[in-house]
């Protein structure tokens, strides 16, 4: 009997830890969720729609040196071309992140349903709601 409550008491702290990750850090100061939502998805669905030059002309200025519309169609093409065509937004939350060299931003995830499989998006702008950079990854 007493493994089992350590089982369950295990268990629910694991469960515990996993909804608290869930919930991100607070986005910096300034930052509102909706906005960062808003923007995200709209540059998801730029992504989907296969529009690479406008996610790139969205890119501040050290982004766009290290990347082209090209490698963005490339990028999104070998992360999806699993997971088949999109099809909802399932779930999203707005997170704060801080770069090593101290600078803030914010992160919206995206939880999607695609044709073959669940993706993950992730896409971060700056503190003047510019967009830094994207992370696709397929569930």
């Amino acid at each position: 009997m007493k493994k089992k409550l350590w089982a369950l008491a295990a268990a629910l702290l694991a469960c515990l830890v996993v909804l608290c990750a869930c919930k991100g850090n607070p986005l910096p100061q300034g930052m509102e969720e909706d906005k960062v939502l808003q923007q995200g998805r709209s540059v998801m669905e730029l992504l989907n729609q296969g529009d690479w030059q406008a996610v790139y002309d969205q890119l501040r200025s050290d982004a766009k040196e290290t990347t082209s519309p090209e490698n963005i169609e490339s990028y999104m093409n070998s992360a999806v071309e699993k997971a088949g065509t999109f099809e909802k937004e399932e779930d999203s939350m707005a997170t704060g992140q801080k770069l090593d060299s101290g600078e803030e931003y914010a992160t919206a995830v995206f939880y999607c349903k695609h044709s073959e499989k669940d993706v993950v998006y992730r896409i971060a702008f700056d503190t003047d709601m510019v967009l830094m950079g994207l992370e696709i990854q397929t569930k």
